[in-house]
């Protein structure tokens, strides 16, 4: 695009140009009329290259996005994890307690019943 430019920019000889004072505007040589069309005709171009490329950045975008929901979607399954594995091992504690208090009741009743045989 840059060399494009610059070709038609040479092409233009500051000397070829002619102004027309009497309707004032300026008169171009040929040469300087087709580089410009060439110019002109790449800019079609451009712009859809431009459009893919927004398209680009906005597909780029959309996938860091996801990315990102994806990430905060593991985290807040992790910490939900964390908390359950967390109460279990809370209640395990709780249960091998209740346990030992069981164990205790049942040799105090077992205990006695043998008393109690005799």
């Amino acid at each position: 695009m840059l060399l494009l430019n610059q070709n038609a920019i040479a092409a233009c000889n500051p000397k070829d140009i002619v102004k027309n004072v009497e309707h004032n505007y300026y008169q171009y040589p040929v040469d300087c009329h087709i580089e410009f069309g060439k110019l002109r005709s790449v800019e079609e171009e451009r712009k859809k290259q431009v459009e893919h490329l927004n398209e680009s950045i906005r597909l780029k975008d959309l996938a860091i996005d996801t990315a990102n929901k994806r990430i905060e979607l593991w985290q807040n399954t992790t910490y939900k994890v964390e908390d359950r594995l967390i109460r279990l091992e809370r209640n395990n504690d709780k249960i091998k307690w209740i346990y030992f208090g069981l164990g205790i009741f049942v040799m105090g009743a077992a205990t006695y019943g043998a008393s109690r045989l005799k």
